[in-house]
């Protein structure tokens, strides 16, 4: 049975589901090694892209006009892991690690900016 995602927006989901350490493994490590425990199998990862695959492809076209690719598909070749996608079902689980670890990233970035505030 796959993860169910309840939240409004991947951010939501990370800080009410993952404890700051995963968040900031992420950003050291990414997705691949099974870091969130809940972006493991395909199924997990394509209930996540269905859930937020507005949000993500608004991610993406911001990141991508942000870089001056030739083209959206040519920035997700950036990707790592995307040699090795060959159906649908893998590019979903890559826009999902992809988009999970640009959020994380982000949050952390938020982190940091606050302790900078506070100190």
């Amino acid at each position: 049975m796959p993860v169910e995602f309840k939240q409004d927006s991947i951010r939501e989901w990370l800080l009410d589901t993952q404890e700051k350490s995963t968040i900031s493994d992420v950003v050291l490590n990414g997705c691949q090694g099974g870091t969130i425990s809940e972006l493991i199998y395909y199924a997990d990862t394509n209930a996540f892209y269905e859930k937020y695959k507005e949000e993500i492809w608004q991610m993406l076209w911001d990141s991508y006009s942000d870089c001056g690719s030739d083209s959206i598909l040519h920035f997700i070749e950036t990707f790592n892991g995307s040699s090795n996608v060959a159906s649908d079902l893998q590019f979903r689980n890559l826009l999902a690690w992809w988009a999970c670890e640009d959020v994380c990233r982000e949050i952390c970035m938020d982190w940091d900016d606050e302790e900078r505030a506070t100190a």
